[in-house]
């Protein structure tokens, strides 16, 4: 069986980052980082299945390096959570800025 090369343009990266679930985890990583994988999944489980976000945590942390998994202290010991890479701040922000502008020019 032979195995189809996608053909990646220059901007695969950033479309794989804001896929629909990896965006919903960058927007929630923006407005408070770190925070634990439980965190994570307790806000964003009614949006999507626990599996999505398993697979989504593992592609942006370790395919990607947008999040960095880190140790975070809780009350009964440490908890594995994630940060956003300082590096991606200001991308999601320019994501964002990016998508208004497209939205206002769609109204003209």
């Amino acid at each position: 069986m032979i195995k189809k090369d996608k053909a990646l343009d220059n901007i695969w990266a950033l479309r794989k980052a804001i896929s629909r679930p990896n965006y919903a985890v960058l927007e929630l990583l923006l407005v408070k980082s770190p925070r634990t994988t439980r965190e994570l999944y307790s806000v964003l489980e009614k949006k999507f299945t626990r599996k999505t976000l398993i697979f989504t945590l593992r592609e942006l942390s370790l395919d990607l390096n947008v999040i960095q998994p880190t140790h975070i202290r809780t009350d009964i010991g440490y908890s594995l959570g994630y940060k956003l890479n300082p590096k991606i701040k200001d991308v999601v922000l320019g994501v964002k800025k990016f998508s208004k502008i497209i939205e206002n020019a769609r109204k003209v």
